[in-house]
């Protein structure tokens, strides 16, 4: 006969007057049974039917959650935490029960040896016994509520709250016993589960739930040490066996798990509309518009293979996360009905369905990917290729996007686009696409297969800018091009010659545009490129030859002069200044010694759950490009000539490491004191990076870049992933205005919409999406 983890055992039967202390032995004994023999797992169902059959009276008069309606994102929640169905109903009863006072039933679940006499009492002795979990539980809000909840005030956890706390307890220590404090801001980092915390400076209400928190971790706190780590391990064991029990159950294996909690899993689309609920927080004061984000979509695709005797099913899963198909999403906010409406759209079903017939990617034109095997054979490089406009569905654009872009006679569009030339007109609306066109049919003088996958904006002039590299056998042709409502056609603005490089991003001003070109080698030269397939197969960084940066007149039309910088790498500019009065340009830029956040991008690595393959975070770097006008004297004087070029100066602004910043539009290519950005928590607050941490970046941070004495402020909950922030201006002031992102909880698989006061970092709301989006290195754009 088995003993239960959740029923007392023999041994406890003479200890029914010692108190507290019996029964912490009691369950102790209990959980060293359920350790020797697994099969007490099983016999929990016994013991929470039993606690149903107590709680019946309760549970029948309190509504019940109907999981066909619930949303998918809990009930996978409910699936990860618990593995059989009668501990989802009685958590579920438990959690929606409105009982006051039950001391009988806490009791029975909780596996006390005795009754206690009276609430108060069964209140104090659950406590004790439950303190490991009660950090979670005890922000549990009520009702229909979700653990991003605020829980109101409270006078405490109800009995019922203290028995659903031994069937939702985590193994995880930072869930268990909270985490460090927040850099700048004064308060502790939440978890996905705990209750909306302000600043430490911020008011707190009485008979809030920090009182309970308090209060628990003071009782933590008397546990011996080598005691919590035997019972975390314990629970670690435990819930291992549930895992794998519940992925038995749902033809699930524990690969797939991983999958799922790394956030690099398949996405769903939501293509109609569908509001969000608010889950923290109320609707933000004057937000109106629509935020619009670009990530992957599509990571895995099956595929058949027909045997002789059988028919096989493979799947076909994509090198990089650049690479990935894309998902488009859309959140837009109505200030009137001050409700939040979603919906998301695949917009390449047409290139998923290739790689279904084929077996793998067949690229149109070289380094169209980043670093993916494509399952192809050197045969089918002479496959005649289909061309861009062919579908509207049928090119992975997923790695910039553009509002509002005049193209194929209309302004009103969404263009999305990737590095190798792909312009996806998409309907702002319904996100349906329109075309794919790529910029050839554009205007025929624009040529290059490569292309800069970030435009640049003027929003005074209204013109788009983009480079082109057209790679040859010995150089490549760079070409910056502009399309503008006025010439929709385009035209190009200068051209130059230089070796073949990554070029993610690049700069403009009121007067130049700033093109850097990275120093880069091709074995073969363009032979080697004509015949790869990923970009970083064909490319080498060589950190022996400077960076390059060509200056090139908007007025003009011509490069002015170019500078030079020791060795580095970068994806992403900042913000670019023009000084009139020291005839200069100041760039920042996030900072890599090489490509390494390129090729660390690697989706089966970074489904590991482990953080020994972080994604790297770059340093903010200020390259000063002074006496421009003289420099272009000398340049134009010389023919064009290299033999003199001057240094471009450069100096760390921030030392904090970070990726994906944005800036308050309203300063773009203006002096600007404030950055938003991603990061590693760990890394932020100069900590060694915990285990459970992951690989993507897990935190929002803001930097004052005029002043490096002034603490960063950070936002970040447990095991939650932010995606690029977005600034929302609420006024003429730089900061004043809201922070958007969309994060990914790993423990709950699903993905939620944070709006962030910009000045404060305080969270403003938190509404649950209806699916989980996938991590991304993806952009987002706010258009009103």
């Amino acid at each position: 006969m088995t003993t239960n983890a959740l029923q007392p055992s023999a041994a406890t039967e003479p200890l029914k007057s010692t108190g507290v202390e019996a029964n912490t032995t009691a369950v102790k004994a209990d959980v060293t049974v359920v350790e020797a023999d697994a099969t007490a797992v099983e016999a929990n169902a016994a013991a929470v039917e039993d606690a149903a059959e107590t709680l019946q009276p309760a549970a029948d008069s309190a509504p019940k959650k109907n999981l066909e309606t619930a949303p998918v994102a809990e009930i996978k929640d409910d699936a990860c935490t618990t593995v059989n169905p009668s501990v989802d109903s009685v958590a579920s009863a438990l959690e929606d029960s409105s009982i006051v006072d039950v001391p009988q039933s806490a009791s029975a679940v909780v596996g006390t040896a005795s009754t206690p006499e009276s609430p108060r009492e069964a209140e104090r002795i659950s406590r004790s016994l439950l303190s490991p979990v009660l950090s979670r539980s005890s922000s549990k809000a009520p009702a229909t509520s979700h653990p991003l909840q605020n829980s109101g005030d409270s006078a405490g956890p109800s009995p019922a709250e203290l028995a659903s706390a031994i069937l939702l307890k985590d193994s995880d220590t930072s869930r268990a016993f909270g985490s460090a404090a927040v850099l700048g801001s004064g308060e502790s980092e939440r978890t996905a589960f705990s209750p909306l915390q302000r600043n430490s400076t911020s008011p707190v209400s009485s008979g809030s739930m920090r009182g309970i928190h308090a209060e628990i971790a003071e009782v933590s706190d008397d546990e011996d040490s080598e005691d919590k780590q035997r019972r975390l391990f314990k629970a670690a064991e435990l819930r291992r066996l549930q895992r794998e029990q519940m992925a038995q159950n749902n033809n699930l294996s524990s690969e797939d798990i991983q999958i799922m909690r790394s956030g690099l899993s398949n996405a769903r689309e939501y293509v109609t509309s569908s509001e969000l609920r608010v889950l923290n927080g109320a609707f933000p004061d004057g937000l109106r518009g629509s935020l619009y984000l670009l990530g992957p979509g599509q990571l895995d695709i099956k595929y058949n293979v027909q045997r002789e005797l059988e028919q096989a099913t493979r799947v076909f899963t994509y090198g990089n996360i650049m690479d990935a198909l894309p998902l488009l999403s859309k959140i837009s906010f109505d200030p009137v009905s001050k409700t939040i409406v979603h919906r998301s759209r695949l917009i390449a079903k047409q290139a998923a369905g290739r790689i279904h017939m084929e077996h793998g990617v067949n690229t149109k034109v070289p380094g169209a990917l980043y670093l993916t095997d494509t399952n192809q054979t050197v045969l089918s490089k002479f496959i005649p290729k289909a061309p861009h406009h062919a579908s509207p569905e049928g090119e992975c654009c997923s790695q910039g996007i553009e509002l509002f872009m005049s193209l194929q006679g209309s302004s009103q569009t969404i263009v999305c686009t990737n590095h190798v030339g792909a312009l996806q007109n998409i309907d702002p609306a319904d996100l349906r696409p329109r075309s794919t066109v790529d910029f050839k049919s554009v205007n025929s003088a624009f040529k290059g297969a490569l292309s800069c996958p970030h435009m640049q904006y003027d929003s005074n002039t209204r013109e788009h800018f983009t480079v082109l590299q057209d790679v040859g056998f010995r150089s490549t042709t760079y070409s910056v091009v502009c399309i503008s409502e006025t010439q929709p056609e385009g035209y190009v603005v200068a051209s130059f010659t230089a070796q073949a490089s990554v070029l993610h991003s690049f700069a403009i001003t009121q007067d130049y545009i700033i093109v850097p070109v990275y120093p880069y080698d091709s074995p073969l030269g363009g032979m080697s490129y004509r015949w790869s397939d990923s970009l970083l197969e064909t490319l080498s960084f060589d950190h022996s030859r400077p960076v390059m940066f060509y200056i090139i007149s908007r007025e003009y039309r011509r490069v002015q002069c170019v500078y030079q910088a020791p060795s580095f790498f970068a994806l992403h500019q900042i913000n670019a200044v023009q000084e009139s009065a020291t005839d200069s340009v100041a760039i920042d830029m996030v900072t890599y010694d090489d490509d390494t956040v390129l090729r660390r991008m690697q989706i089966k690595e970074l489904r590991k759950s482990s953080s020994a393959f972080p994604v790297p975070t770059g340093v903010v770097r200020r390259f000063q490009l002074n006496g421009i006008t003289m420099e272009a004297t000398k340049y134009v004087g010389s023919k064009g000539s290299l033999s003199l070029i001057p240094p471009a100066h450069s100096r760390i602004v921030r030392a904090e490491r970070i990726e994906l910043c944005c800036i308050n539009p309203i300063v773009a290519a203006r002096p600007y004191t404030f950055v938003y950005a991603l990061g590693h928590s760990d890394t932020l607050r100069g900590q060694p990076t915990q285990s459970s941490v992951g690989a993507m970046y897990n935190c929002i941070v803001k930097l004052n870049m005029n002043d490096s004495s002034v603490e960063p402020l950070i936002w970040s909950r447990t095991h939650c992933f932010p995606s690029e922030p977005v600034f929302v201006p609420r006024n003429d002031t730089e900061d004043d205005g809201y922070v958007l992102s969309v994060f990914f909880d790993s423990m709950r698989i699903t993905s939620c919409l944070v709006v962030l006061d910009a000045q404060t970092f305080n969270e403003v709301l938190i509404a649950q999406l209806p699916a989980a989006i996938p991590l991304s290195f993806g952009h987002a754009k706010f258009a009103i």
